[in-house]
Order: structure tokens, then sequence, then C-alpha cells
């Protein structure tokens, strides 16, 4: 017996967390932790909103849930930003009921125009800001709608909505800041493992990258696409830090310097490809680096990670170093050979070849050594400290169109459902829709992001059934409503923390309280029960619904769309050198990366794949035009070797339909380059034109690769003989 009861807690310890019901059976101790904390912590909401004597003590605890997060970071920021988004919704709510008394088919119009508003403007932002512009909508609907039959009360109505929330919300901060001390710290060590596993991940593609193997792409490919999540999450320790920290700034800065370093390392990649084989002192180099670079992950992530920082820059230097010593011994041996012989020679071609390559090699390792010196700030600030970095999202007008014409939909049918049919419990079904078209409009696939709410809804309607029909109504005090309460509240946490039910378990526990109905003098009973409860989960229902009647999503049409995207920022960058920077340019390709990789879902197919090569390469593309448009802009180069890279530029920026006349074109300017280069005496001259043909030596082979995807006269498809079964 006592064999069986080791083996079976043995079991339950390394029971892991993707397996069913793990996070019920054996939750770790953080998930635990966080489940009791916030169910004390509503349940203390519901405990003071009964002893006020507040007529809707329910919305109390439905707050506390609604901002408990993973890390206080994001509690403070959602909390921050609901109650903002709540007082501004409120007095938005008064004022739409004072302007359109008795008046409802201009009410519902209005009101659907104004949250089609809001929710197309979250989408411009990030993070709580986004749900704060949410609140705003949902909040005045719902004030509106309560107060629609007590027009007189509405001002006592908005100013009990806010008392809920803020209640809620001081009571879960209360008591996660009672039991989460040392915030500084716990965001210390999260910045630090966040940019430990980005570094250990870009060594890792960029090891594969360098000995040429296919996984690095892949791998370069995720890590890309993750980065702009990764930049977000940092603004959640910037906040447990304190205001006073620029540990967040240099996190983002060292993600955005490993997003260069993969993208750097993506054309050298492509660069090598182009110049096999490669010079054997080149290989020689290629492999000693691909060995230390496989040594980076065990060394960051020692017991000491900023010492061993320190010491992978200085052996990384050394290496940077000798790559740049190495293109000066080749320019020199090439500069001999040069005054030896009028014509060009195969000697010639390589050590310019060897010389492109080990300059490319230590602007590569710039920026590893970049990205290493930001890690190192974030965890040894130095004292007036005033660096601030950050990325402002891309305004995507389409999506945001898209979003406000979804919401405010919903909102019409629902008003419309509530007038013509006179149901009594229709201001409810048409407060739900308000809710839930709102809460997920500002999502890029809404119809994904909502699959659990209605999940999480009927489950709150199954539980509250038990607790309404056979538990509370025996239950004579609050106390024993209370710890009636309790468990279910508990589930509802741990399952919060389940890695594959937050959506079901967040509408479960936000809708709870709402369908239980707790109040001081009276409980709810079955005839309120079933007039309440199928009203709420009927406008939840609807509101999911709406997403997939208005403007419903297609990852497809998406990709397409973001594929075009891609294409006119690629002839606007060839057009103008100021239409972009390096850096703006990294960001945006990484962006429309992450914008794939999410449409893909789970399961990425061969389509998916398709269109991340093609994006990786167009970025790489666009690099390379940044690189000519500086080697025009320093006017070093004759009126005739000028020509060629400007017709380069204006093939691309006039680029439709498909054509491989921009691969041609580079191909026909790398030949008269690389001609000239040979044979140029002037040294500022000749480095110059070196840039130039490294560029249009991997330029030509990205178009000439790339023309289909550079198609965007029609859609985008794999042969059916490539696609994954």
């Amino acid at each position: 017996m006592r064999t069986w009861i080791i083996k079976a807690t043995d079991g339950l310890k390394g029971l892991p967390e993707t397996a069913p019901l793990a996070w019920l059976v054996a939750p770790s101790p953080s998930n635990l932790g966080f489940a009791v904390r916030t169910t004390c912590a509503a349940l203390l909401a519901l405990t003071i909103a009964l002893w006020m004597e507040m007529d809707s003590p329910q919305w109390a605890p439905m707050t506390a849930w609604i901002v408990a997060q993973n890390s206080r970071g994001q509690s403070l920021s959602k909390a921050k930003w609901r109650l903002t988004g709540t007082c501004i919704g409120a007095i938005a709510g008064v004022t739409f009921l004072a302007a359109f008394p008795q008046s409802p088919w201009l009410l519902f119009p209005s009101l659907a125009f104004g949250a089609g508003l809001c929710c197309a403007y979250a989408t411009f932002l990030r993070n709580f800001r986004s749900y704060a512009l949410v609140l705003i909508a949902f909040t005045c609907t719902i004030i509106v709608l309560s107060a629609a039959n007590q027009p007189d009360n509405v001002f006592m109505i908005a100013l009990s909505r806010t008392t809920y929330i803020t209640l809620g919300i001081l009571c879960e901060s209360a008591l996660a800041l009672l039991f989460a001390p040392r915030l500084d710290r716990v965001a210390k060590q999260e910045i630090c493992t966040r940019l430990q596993d980005a570094l250990c991940g870009a060594c890792r593609s960029m090891t594969d990258l360098l000995l040429g193997q296919q996984d690095g792409l892949f791998r370069s490919q995720a890590l890309m696409g993750s980065i702009p999540s990764l930049a977000d999450q940092t603004e959640f320790s910037d906040i447990e830090m304190g205001p006073h920290s620029h540990a967040g700034d240099h996190a983002r800065a060292a993600l955005g310097a490993i997003s260069t370093f993969l993208s750097r390392g993506l054309t050298l990649h492509i660069h090598m490809q182009a110049a096999a084989p490669l010079p054997d002192t080149f290989q020689t180099l290629l492999r000693k680096l691909s060995l230390l670079l496989s040594q980076v992950p065990n060394q960051i992530k020692s017991d000491n990670p900023v010492g061993a920082a320190i010491a992978i820059r200085q052996e990384f230097t050394r290496y940077r170093t000798d790559c740049l010593q190495r293109s000066v011994d080749d320019l020199i041996a090439f500069e001999q050979l040069r005054i030896q012989s009028d014509h060009p020679t195969q000697a010639m071609r390589d050590l310019l070849e060897s010389r492109i390559l080990e300059a490319a090699l230590a602007k590569l390792l710039l920026e590893l050594d970049i990205a290493l010196a930001h890690f190192i700030a974030t965890q040894t600030p130095v004292s007036k400290d005033h660096f601030r970095f950050d990325r402002h999202p891309e305004k995507d007008f389409t999506l945001a169109l898209n979003n406000g014409l979804r919401s405010a939909a919903a909102i019409c049918i629902g008003g419309l459902l509530w007038e013509i049919t006179a149901w009594p419990e229709g201001s409810t079904v048409a407060m739900f829709v308000a809710v839930t078209s709102t809460r997920f409009s500002s999502f890029e696939n809404p119809v994904q992001a909502s699959s659990g709410f209605l999940k999480g809804a009927l489950w709150a309607a199954f539980v509250s059934f038990f607790l309404v029909f056979w538990v509370l109504p025996e239950q004579a005090s609050n106390e024993t409503l209370l710890a009636s309460l309790f468990f279910p509240m508990l589930v509802g946490g741990l399952a919060l923390r389940a890695p594959n039910a937050t959506g079901t378990a967040a509408a479960y526990n936000n809708f709870l309280p709402f369908m239980v109905g707790p109040a001081n003098h009276t409980r709810m009973d079955e005839i309120m029960w079933f007039n309440t409860t199928p009203a709420v989960v009927f406008g939840i229902g609807l509101g999911v619904w709406a997403f997939r009647l208005v403007l419903p999503f297609d990852a497809a049409a998406e990709r397409w769309r973001i594929r075009r995207k891609l294409v006119r920022d690629l002839r606007a960058l060839a057009a103008s050198e100021t239409a972009f920077s390096t850096s703006d340019w990294i960001a945006r390709s990484g962006g429309r990366l992450a914008q794939i990789i999410r449409h893909a879902g789970s399961k990425p197919d061969a389509v998916t794949e398709a269109y991340l090569a093609g994006a990786m390469g167009l970025m790489s593309v666009g690099l390379l035009v940044l690189r000519l448009h500086h080697v025009l802009a320093y006017k070093d180069l004759p009126p005739e070797l000028t020509q060629p890279l400007r017709a380069v530029l204006h093939a691309i920026a006039h680029l439709r339909g498909y054509s491989l006349t921009p691969a041609q074109t580079a191909s026909d300017a790398l030949e008269k380059l690389l001609a000239a280069t040979l044979k140029e005496k002037n040294l500022s001259t000749h480095l110059e034109l070196t840039r130039a043909v490294s560029s249009l030596e991997v330029m030509r082979k990205e178009l000439a690769q790339n023309a289909v995807f550079l198609d965007t006269t029609r859609r985008f498809h794999v042969p059916s003989a490539q696609k994954i079964p």
C-alpha cells in the first residue's frame, strides 16, 4: 500500500501541465496560490458590497476576477485602464441617455456608432490601453440599457457601477500586494529569463544558419514572430519595477538588436549560398564561430548570467576584430594583385568575396554585442540612466474598420431584437451582446478569440443551476453564501491558469457571480434564474455569432492582405530612402511575420510556411534596398555606376504583377559593378562599390525566388505536391 501511494504521488508530481485536468488534480504552487488569492479577493469584494447594501453586489467580485492576471504588472495595468474606461464610459452613458430620451431608434444607432469608433481606435493601441477603449464602449451601453426603464436614476446607476468596479479593483490589488512582495526583484528576474530565452534561441538559429542547415530558417522565423509579443510583455515588468527604472527600455532594445541579428544572419546565409563554394579560410572561421555560438545558451543560463554575458562579449569582440583584420588583409592582398595584373583574375574575385563575407560577419557579431550590452544593462542598472526605447505599432486601418463595423452591427442587432420582441429580459440580451462584441472586436481573429467565451458562459450557467436550485436556498446567512461560492470560484481560478482553457475560464469566472445573483435579503429563485440566465447565455451566443456573420475572419484573405502590404511597403522603400529606417523596417517585417504565425493557428500548413519564407525574403530585400540608398546618398560613385543601382530601385518601385525584371536588372547591375570594383583604384569608391556588389549578389537571388510572392495580382498558391498532409 505504501509503495502504491508513493508511486501515485510521484505520478502527480510528474504530470505534465498539458495533460487533461492536470491544472485541477496537480496544480503548481503558483497556480494554486493565484486561485486561492483571487477567490479570496472576489469574496472579500462581495462581502463589502453586501455590507454596504449595494443593489447589484455581484459586479464587485466579477471585477476582481476580470482584473486578476498572471503577473502584478498585468493586473495593475488592467486595473488602471479598466477604471479609466469605466469612468469615461459612465459619463458617456449618462450623456447618451440624456440626449435621446424615449428615442430607441436614435439611441441604439448612436450607441453602435460610438462603440464602433472606440473599437476601431482600440485596434491602434497595445496591451490594456486598447482594453480601456473597449471598456468605454460597453460600460456606456450597460448603463444606458440598465437605466432605459428608469432614466431618472441614470446618474445613480452610473455611480453605482463605478463604485462596484472600484471596489473590485481595490480588493484584488490589496490581496495581490499582500501576497506578492518584492515585485521589482521578480520583474527583474522575468526580464532576465525572457532575454535569456531570446538570446539562446537566436544563437541556436544562427549556429544552424552559419552551418547551412534548414532548421535555422524555421527557428529564425518563429523567434522573429515572437519578438513583438515579448516586447509588449516587457511593459508589465516596467510597471512592477517602478517609474524610475529603464530596464524595460533596455529589454526592448535588446529584443530589437536580436531581430537585427537574425535578419543579418538570414542575409548572410543567402549570400553564402550565392557565393558557394566558400573560401577555405572563411569556412574555418565559420566553424569556430558556430562552435562558440552553440556554447552561448549554456553560458548565458548559468548562475551568473551577467558575468557570462560580459565574457561572451569579450570573446566575440575578439572574433569581430579578427574578421575586420582579415577583411583589411584581403583588401591589401587584393590591391597587390590589382597592381600586378591589368585584368581581373579569379584570385581577385575570391579575395573580394572573402572580404564581403567577413565584413558581413563582423556586422552580425556587432548586433549580438549590442543585444548583450542591453541585457547587462537590465540586470546592472547604471546611475542617471536616461535611455529610452519604444516601438509604435503599425496602424491597420482596414482591420480597424472591420472591428468597428462588427461591434456596431452586433449592438444594432441586440437593440433591434429587444424593440421588436418586447422581451422583458431583452435589455439583458442586448447588454451581453454589447459586452461580447466589443470585448473581442479589437482582436485580429475574433472568431477564434471568442470561441471559449460561450463555453465559459455555459459552464457558469451549469454550476449556477446547482447553486441556485440546491445549495443557496438552504443558506440563511451571507457567511454560508460565501462558503458555498468558494470551491466553484477556486476551480475557476485554477482553470484560468490552464494552458488551453484561459478563455473558457475567464468567462466562467466573470459570469458565475452574475448568474448566482447574491443579495442581502433575497436569493435568486427558480423563476428569476430561468428568466435571467438564458438571456445572458443567448446574448453572449448572439455576440459570438455576430463575428461569424458580420465580416467573418478569413485566414487566407488576411494572409493575402498582409502580402499586399509587404509588397507595397517594399515598393515604397525602393522609391524613397526616407520611407523606413533600418530598425523600423525590421520591426514592421517582424510584426507581419507574427501576424502570419498567429493566423496559422497551432498547425501551420505548407501555404503558411511559404508565406513565412516569402516574408523573410522581402525583409532581406528591403534591408539591401536601404543599403543601396545609403551607397547612392554617399555620392562617391560616378554617374555611369549609379545609373544601374537606380535602375534596380526603379524596377522594384514600379513592380506590377509577375515579373523577373527586377531580378534581371539586379543581375545586370551586378555584372557592371563587379567589373568596376575589380578595376577601381580609389579606395573610398572601391569600398562603396563593394557594399553595392554585396547587396546585389543577394538581391538578384531573392527577387528571382520570390517573383511569385511579389505578384499581388493573384492569390499565392503552393503546388499540391508540396503541401503537408
